[in-house]
This record gives structure tokens, sequence and C-alpha cells, in this order.
């Protein structure tokens, strides 16, 4: 999931700028959460946990790039971006390190572009596989792209987005290799929460309708896990998440 902030002092700005990020992401079936702040002090002492930010640059008590700077001095090594008027302030985002810098009113071929490379970029960085490796061919599968995985007579099925793969390994492994980004389940099950559509009567209902079952023994760890990631997306700030 991308984690994205937008900080603007003009809500009507914060807002706009969230709905057209909104829509590029949706195209592009990405899984993302946007959160709004209207205050930049408030927004610096919020938790840092983003992957991409939008600043404005003119704003009351502490500017863009002062803010920017702060950013960068507790560590924060995701994606900056620029969205001002002030077009004479562009060297100073570039000792920020900014991806881009974008004019208001914002033009959305500018901003789509913006959002491509900076998705490219967080990809690079952050991006997790599953590596399956046969005698005759392998592969690295993207752990975003996994709804779960099943074991069934020492066959391994990798339920994706868009088809089933299968190899003979152990569930163990690859559940180290997809931890914590999956959750155990049951004894020959793996699940990705990103897909997680209801939890009923000891089974996991995915978006697509596939069933998933949570056996008791791994009942109380899937509990506390799926819990810990549901609290997770909804930790959001009184500003609003989209």
């Amino acid at each position: 999931m991308i984690k994205i902030a937008v900080c603007d002092d003009e809500p009507v700005m914060c807002e706009r700028l969230k709905q057209m990020v909104a829509c590029r992401l949706q195209q592009w079936e990405e899984h993302y959460r946007i959160s709004c702040y209207t205050n930049a002090v408030q927004f610096l002492c919020t938790p840092l946990d983003f992957d991409l930010i939008f600043l404005d640059i003119q704003m009351p008590n502490l500017d863009g790039i002062e803010l920017a700077k702060r950013l960068r001095q507790k560590e924060f090594e995701g994606v900056l971006i620029f969205v001002t008027v002030l077009k004479e302030c562009m060297l100073d985002a570039f000792e920020v390190e900014a991806m881009d810098y974008l004019c208001k009113p914002v033009d959305e071929n500018r901003l789509e572009r913006a959002l491509k490379r900076s998705l490219k970029r967080l990809c690079r960085k952050e991006e997790r596989y599953l590596s399956i490796r046969t005698k005759d061919w392998c592969r690295n599968v993207k752990l975003r792209d996994i709804c779960y995985c099943e074991v069934v007579n020492r066959k391994i099925y990798v339920h994706t987005k868009n088809e089933v793969m299968t190899y003979y390994g152990r569930i163990k492994e690859a559940e180290r290799q997809t931890a914590p980004d999956l959750i155990r389940c049951h004894r020959s099950f793996l699940v990705n929460p990103e897909y997680l559509s209801e939890y009923r009567d000891g089974v996991a209902v995915l978006e697509n309708g596939d069933q998933v079952p949570v056996s008791r023994n791994y009942h109380p760890v899937f509990m506390k896990k799926m819990m810990e990631y549901m609290e997770e997306q909804m930790a959001v700030p009184d500003q609003g998440t989209w």
C-alpha cells in the first residue's frame, strides 16, 4: 500500500489534489491511503510513515521548504513533491531532493508524470517478492500481487490477481519469504490482508470471492495481525483520509 500525505493550508486545494491523485491511482489499480493536513507544524509532529508527500510552499508559521528540510533531518527518505504558485523556489527544492515541482493550478498530465516517476522509485526501493525456483524455471512474484498461497500434497499454489502459479515447495519457506506481508492463517494457507473483504466463522473471504480457512491453532495470531493491520489503515489524522 502506498501511503501519501498532502500538506496545504488551503483546504480546497488539499482536497482537490487528493482527488486528482486518487483518481490516477484507482485507474492504475494501486492500493493507497491519502491523508490531508492544513497545518504544517501539526503535520511535522505526526508519525512520518508516508511514502510520498505533496507540500505547498506558502504556508503560515512553517513554509514548505523549511518543512521539507526538517522532514529530511528527521530521516524521512520518501518522495517529496512541491505544489506551489512560486516558481522561483525551484532551486531550493533540489536541496531537499524533491522528486518534482508542480505549479498551481496543477496540470493533470504533469501530475500523472510525477506520480509515475514516484511509483517507479518507490517500487525499486520497497518492492518485495516471492522467489519461485524449480529445476526448469524461476520467477519472482510481487507480494502485493499475491492474494493467498496454499499447499496441497507438497505443491504450492500461488493465487495472484491474474493467475495461479504452482511449484513444489514448503509452506514454511513461502511464509519466511512473504512475512509480514502475508499472514499464516492455517497450516496450509497464507493470506494477504490487503485483499481480505471479511472474516466470519473461521473463514477469510477475499475481495474476489475466494474463501480461505482460518484454523483454531492459527486463529489467535491471525486475529492479532489482522487487528494490527486494520489499526494501521485506520490510524489517520482528523484532517481526513481518502
